[in-house]
């Protein structure tokens, strides 16, 4: 991570001395402030600001309603204040504070719990943002909650209020009343899997990260077995300036999922936090392999021709972010902890828009095998529609793989064993990093540092790849005939056609 800060601020202070210095009299905000654009603000972004008031306007603010924007300075000119901004990592321009949103706090409306005696819902986890009197983005662990958790052990509904200041809002938890939802069988025969070994700790970086931190100019392929993975574009390794605990973009993917055109990735300050932001990009916009990862520094037309395609969610309780997926309208995120293995926690689910990539529900799963002594707990999974989700779990005392699909009904999710395998895959316990499933063929990739597996869904192995990478799989997706997969340091994103 020392590596990274000094890259980080590298690319601040080139950026500055680049572009146009801020204006001397304005007073400079340290650390940075993460602002939301109000996306009905009628305001534009100006190139400068004098004591008459802006002028050279750059374009709309609410082209920016998505993105994640940082005000660096304060000025007020004729009783009017305007903040200095960066969107996307990118110096821009002057805004008035008008096209903030200001006094506002955006929560789950409704969440419903499988009914656990085993779990407690921390309910600041329904957060998607709260702003305050001055358009600031507040850390979520500062809003002040009625209820700071909610047991699941007893079926009943709850009302918890949200503030901070003159900023008000509520969500209704309601807790299941079936104490057997969840509980099912895990005895599918294991089938035979193979053994490999791989490192536990990257060694390996893209080719320039970890050295100058310049873009790389050169695409990857690799191949092994039946995998033909190439680069399919270089993403950007921040979106942010700073690194306040609200605007900080990046620099550790964790999970990624394409679907219609476009490809998610959950980006972490470190690989420790359970909040992050989701980025989203859109693939047909992107003209070409390289120019994504120079978007703080480009030139501001090219800049925005690019940046107007890319959304950066708020916040958001994410967990590891590896169990990750997306149906047509929406993001599936199970915020786990990957910490936990055998336990009879429940597991928060949240649904996504991808409209403006916030929190729109909330559920809570528990999978037992038989009883609270055997939990499953889910650290990777992939969606097949808005009712369904298929999910691995190792179970490392018995050597053994297990493929789940749950389903739901109402607001309750049902799973059932679909496969087994034998052994453990990577013979020094390395984890998962990513599961994906081809619907057309009904089979199942796995992703282990810089290994992929390819096997039915009874769990039978039908082949494998060994890439020598020294880097890791941070996610992997199947997309109609294609297969995609992230490649950590610098973020890249790799496809293939399934043949």
């Amino acid at each position: 991570m020392k590596r990274v800060k000094i890259y980080l601020g590298l690319v601040c202070l080139l950026t500055l001395l680049w572009l146009e210095p801020q204006i001397a009299f304005a007073r400079e905000l340290n650390p940075f402030q993460t602002k939301m654009i109000n996306p009905h603000t009628t305001c534009r972004i100006y190139q400068r600001l004098t004591h008459r008031g802006p002028s050279g306007s750059l374009c709309k603010a609410q082209t920016f309603k998505r993105s994640n924007v940082q005000a660096s300075a304060v000025r007020k000119v004729r009783g009017k204040k305007y903040c200095y901004v960066w969107i996307d990592g990118h110096q821009a321009g002057w805004i008035s504070q008008e096209a903030f949103l200001k006094r506002k706090i955006a929560v789950v409306p409704q969440i419903s719990l499988v009914k656990n005696a085993h779990y407690s819902f921390p309910t600041r986890d329904a957060i998607n943002y709260a702003v305050d009197a001055a358009g600031n983005v507040v850390d979520p662990s500062k809003v002040k909650v009625s209820r700071a958790e909610i047991s699941s052990g007893k079926s009943d509904s709850y009302r918890v209020t949200y503030s901070y200041g003159k900023a008000r809002a509520h969500t209704i938890v309601h807790v299941r009343s079936n104490a057997k939802e969840g509980i099912a069988s895990a005895n599918k025969t294991p089938q035979t899997g193979k053994s490999a070994r791989s490192w536990f700790k990257h060694y390996k970086t893209s080719g320039n990260w970890g050295r100058s931190f310049a873009p790389e100019t050169k695409p990857h392929r690799l191949k092994s077995g039946p995998f033909k993975l190439k680069t399919y574009f270089y993403q950007p390794a921040t979106l942010c300036q700073g690194d306040s605990v609200t605007g900080t973009v990046g620099p550790v993917p964790e999970g990624m999922t394409v679907s219609n055109g476009s490809m998610y990735a959950t980006m972490y300050h470190s690989p420790h936090d359970t909040r992050a932001h989701i980025v989203s990009y859109q693939l047909g916009q992107i003209p070409n392999r390289y120019i994504m990862q120079k978007l703080p520094w480009l030139p501001w037309s090219q800049f925005v021709s690019l940046a107007s395609h890319v959304k950066v969610s708020p916040y958001l309780k994410l967990g590891h972010g590896q169990a990750i997926g997306s149906t047509s309208h929406y993001l599936y995120v199970i915020a786990n902890n990957h910490l936990l293995r055998k336990t009879p926690q429940s597991e928060e689910l949240m649904q996504i828009s991808k409209k403006n990539l916030q929190i729109k529900r909330i559920w809570t799963f528990k999978v037992w095998n038989h009883s609270a002594r055997t939990g499953r707990y889910f650290h990777n999974a992939t969606f097949v529609s808005d009712h369904q989700f298929i999910a691995v779990y190792h179970d490392a005392t018995d050597h053994r793989f297990e493929y789940w699909e749950v389903t739901r009904s109402g607001n309750s999710w049902y799973p059932k064993e679909i496969g087994a395998t034998r052994g453990d895959f990577m013979r020094n316990d390395s984890p998962v990093q990513g599961i994906a499933y081809d619907k057309h063929k009904k089979q199942i990739y796995l992703a282990f540092n810089d290994y992929l597996f390819k096997l039915k869904r009874s769990g039978r192995v039908l082949a494998s790849g060994h890439f020598h990478t020294g880097r890791e799989f941070e996610g992997i997706s199947v997309n109609g005939r294609h297969l995609y997969a992230e490649l950590a340091q610098r973020p890249e994103l790799l496809w293939q056609r399934i043949r």
